[in-house]
């Protein structure tokens, strides 16, 4: 789903005509009526009931209707908010992301600041969640992507998504039929690759088998995502990860991916700015460029996480549970 599809579901709605929409977007009437067959494809609902005055929305259409709205809102409030900064974001911002969030986010960035920024020298440092805490408390960089709050004064967090991870293997001789949904104790047993006790990402994963009484086999720990890959590509482990560090992988069917179950098993992705570096441009402008780049993308399809709403903490503050 994307953000153009819902400004013409609500255009389509408020002017209860595809012909009247069509007529205000500027856009075919039979492109219009195609982009409404595949947002009702891709949510397995009708949206509209047409008749001989135009159409009507049904009561799902009703329910998306009022979401698309709040959503919509959102997207452009930060649009404003970002265009607004275009003058202000000059000068040097370092941002630390770990090697599964580099992955992904660093080419979307550069291309967010070349594009709209161009008097902002960027930087990216990568660096496992612990290390990019430790970089920020010494105000070594700007900004950084973690999975868990810093309890630091000196410390702003925003909890802005969270990311469902996964199970993966390889594809030859898969140890689950294809698209199972797989639970801790399923996992217990076989052998695992994973970080080493220290990183973020592997204490979630010990202290979700242990919360389902599942006692996980590691027999490797590896702190290098490539060599992670590699070994699972052959078949002698399994590891956990969120999709979106191996949808090269996986798109290329190097991969196999299975969803884990009963229950979840999400990272949160923070967004932590340091307040005491007075050579740099402000935190909050870094962290809003960072979440609408992480929305965008996740917007656009390449980042499969759930919007976690504006939650800004400081040091001492808990985090509302995050939304499905």
């Amino acid at each position: 789903m994307e953000l153009r599809q819902l400004r013409y579901f609500r255009q389509i709605a408020e002017s209860g005509s595809i012909s009247a929409a069509s007529a205000i977007l500027r856009i075919a009437q039979p492109a219009l009526s195609r982009q409404v067959r595949v947002l009702e494809h891709e949510l397995g609902a009708q949206l509209f009931l047409r008749n001989g005055r135009g159409v009507s929305l049904t009561s799902t259409g009703r329910a998306l209707f009022a979401e698309a709205l709040q959503l919509l809102e959102e997207a452009d409030r930060i649009s404003r908010h970002i265009r607004s900064l275009g003058t202000r974001l000059t000068g040097e911002a370092t941002i630390g992301l770990s090697p599964t969030i580099g992955r992904l986010l660093t080419l979307p960035l550069a291309r967010r600041v070349q594009l709209d920024f161009p008097g902002l020298q960027l930087r990216i440092a990568e660096a496992f969640s612990g290390t990019l805490l430790e970089w920020l408390q010494a105000g070594r960089i700007d900004a950084a992507i973690l999975y868990h709050r810093p309890a630091s004064a000196i410390i702003r967090s925003e909890l802005v998504a969270r990311e469902p991870l996964s199970i993966l293997g390889a594809v030859e001789d898969a140890p689950f039929p294809p698209g199972e949904i797989i639970s801790m104790s399923q996992v217990a047993g076989r052998p695992l690759v994973l970080p080493t006790p220290s990183h973020g990402l592997r204490m979630m994963i010990e202290d979700h088998a242990a919360t389902a009484g599942a006692v996980l086999n590691v027999m490797f720990e590896f702190d290098s995502l490539d060599a992670t890959i590699a070994l699972v590509r052959q078949g002698a482990a399994l590891t956990i990860l969120p999709e979106s560090a191996v949808r090269q992988e996986l798109a290329l069917g190097q991969l196999r991916a299975w969803q884990i179950g009963d229950p979840p098993l999400f990272r949160p992705l923070i967004i932590a700015t340091a307040t005491q570096r007075p050579d740099a441009i402000g935190s909050r402008e870094i962290a809003a460029l960072l979440k609408e780049t992480i929305l965008t993308v996740a917007r656009e399809g390449g980042w499969r996480v759930s919007n976690a709403g504006p939650r800004s903490t400081g040091a001492g503050t808990k985090h509302s549970t995050l939304m499905e």
